[in-house]
C-alpha cells in the first residue's frame, strides 16, 4: 500500500470512468445498429409492398448489373463534394477565428456532429460535442463556442427557406393523393415546428429581457400541466443555455460581413442535399435526368425529410425510411429499386456518417487505453 500514491489513485479513477464509459457506449451503439438493420428489412419489406408483386425489388446481382456506372461515379463525386462543402464551412470559420484553415480538425468536426446528430432524437446532439471537441483541440473558447452555433444557425436558416419554397411547389411537380397530401400538410407543420429554435435564439440575442419572460412563461405552463418537472430548475438550465447560445450569435451578427462564404457554403449545401437523391435515382434506376425530375426528387426530399422529423427515433431511423418510400414510389421507373434508392440515399446522408463517427469513437477508446497503459507504466 506504500506505492499506492494518490497519482496511482487517480489514474484508476479514470480508468474505471473510461471502462464504464467505454461500456455505455458499445450498448447504446449496438441497440443503434440493431435499428439500423431493422430499418433495413422494413425498407425493403415495404418497397415490395408498395410497389406490388408485378415488380418486385431487384437482387443484389440484378441491381449491380443495371447501375449505371459513369453516373454512379457521378454520384460519388457528388458526395464527395458534399463533404467538402459541409467541412469547409467550418473551415472558413476556424480560419476567421484562429488565422489559420486547421481543414482537418474542420472534416472531424463535421463528421462529430453529423454522427452526434444522428444518433440523438430530433437531431439535437451535435452542436454540444462539436463544442467540447473543439475545446479540447485548444480552439479558443469564444471560437469554440460560435462556431457550431453559427453554423448551425445559418444552415437551417437558409435550408428553411429552400425547403418552404420546394414544399410551396410540390402539387406542381408531385402527384397528388391522399398520402401525399397528408405528408405535405404534415411537412409544413413540421417546418414551423424546427425553425422555432434557431428564430428563439436569434431573438433571443436581439430582444433578451422579453425573450426571457417568454421562456419563463412556457415553463411556467409547461410546470403547469405536469410536462415539465422541477420548474426552477428547468427555468434556470433553459435560461442560461439561451443565454449562452445568445452570446455566441452576438459575436456573429458584429462580424457578419466576414461571414458570406459561409452563407454561400451553407446555400451550395443545401442545393447539394436535395440533390443527392437525384444523382442516386439515375444511377441506378436508368431513369431519363431533366430539370423537372429534379424538382420532383427535391420536393420529395423535403417532404421525407420534414416529415419523418416528427418522429423522435435517433437520426429519425425508421420513420426516414418509410416516408422516404412512400414519396419515392411516385417517381416513374423506379419501383423494381425502390428499396435500394432509398438505401443508397440513407447510407450517403446517414449510414455512412453513422459507420465513421463508430470508427472515429473506436479509435478514440483505443487510442485513450494506449495512454492510459503508458501512463500506469510511466508510474512503475
Amino acid at each position: 500500500m506504500a506505492n499506492y500514491t494518490p497519482e496511482k489513485k487517480a489514474l484508476e479513477q479514470a480508468k474505471k470512468q473510461q471502462a464504464t464509459s467505454t461500456r455505455g457506449w458499445w450498448i447504446k451503439t449496438g441497440l443503434m445498429l440493431a435499428l439500423v438493420v431493422l430499418s433495413v428489412v422494413l425498407l425493403f419489406t415495404l418497397g415490395d409492398y408498395l410497389t406490388g408483386e408485378d415488380t418486385p425489388q431487384l437482387s443484389v446481382g440484378e441491381l449491380l448489373s443495371a447501375i449505371d456506372y459513369p453516373l454512379f461515379a457521378l454520384l460519388l463525386g457528388v458526395v464527395a463534394f458534399y463533404i467538402f462543402v459541409e467541412s469547409s464551412k467550418y473551415a472558413y470559420m476556424l480560419k476567421v477565428y484562429t488565422g489559420k484553415f486547421r481543414f482537418r480538425i474542420a472534416v472531424k468536426t463535421m463528421f462529430i456532429g453529423k454522427y452526434y446528430d444522428g444518433i440523438t432524437p430530433l437531431s439535437t446532439g451535435g452542436q454540444p460535442f462539436q463544442i467540447l471537441y473543439l475545446h479540447k483541440k485548444e480552439i479558443p473558447g469564444g471560437a469554440a463556442d460560435v462556431i457550431p452555433v453559427a453554423r448551425y444557425v445559418v444552415s437551417i436558416f437558409f435550408l428553411s427557406v429552400l425547403s418552404a419554397v420546394l414544399l410551396a411547389l410540390t402539387p406542381r411537380y408531385v402527384p397528388q393523393d391522399n398520402v401525399n397530401s397528408a405528408m405535405l400538410i404534415l411537412s409544413w407543420v413540421s417546418l414551423g415546428i424546427n425553425i422555432l429554435f434557431p428564430l428563439t435564439l436569434i431573438l433571443f440575442s436581439l430582444f433578451p429581457r422579453p425573450c426571457e419572460k417568454f421562456i419563463l412563461w412556457i415553463v411556467y405552463w409547461l410546470h403547469k400541466f405536469h410536462i415539465v418537472k422541477r420548474r426552477y430548475h428547468n427555468s434556470v438550465k433553459f435560461v442560461r443555455e439561451m443565454r449562452e447560445y445568445s452570446d455566441c450569435l452576438k459575436q456573429f451578427w458584429k462580424q457578419l460581413y466576414k461571414f458570406i462564404p459561409l452563407m454561400l457554403l451553407c446555400i451550395t449545401e443545401c442545393l447539394l442535399f436535395v440533390s443527392l437523391p437525384f444523382f442516386v435515382v439515375i444511377a441506378i434506376a436508368n431513369v431519363q435526368p431533366s430539370v423537372e425530375l429534379w424538382m420532383q426528387i427535391a420536393c420529395l426530399v423535403i417532404i421525407s425529410r420534414y416529415t419523418s422529423l416528427l418522429v423522435p427515433t435517433p437520426g429519425n431511423t425508421g420513420a426516414m425510411e418509410l416516408a422516404g418510400s412512400l414519396v419515392f414510389v411516385t417517381v416513374a421507373g423506379i419501383g423494381p429499386v425502390l428499396g435500394w434508392t432509398v438505401l443508397v440515399w440513407r447510407f450517403f446522408t446517414y449510414y455512412g456518417y453513422i459507420l465513421s463517427g463508430i470508427g472515429i469513437n473506436i479509435f478514440e477508446i483505443i487510442r485513450g487505453a494506449v495512454r492510459t497503459r503508458r501512463a500506469r507504466k510511466s508510474l512503475g
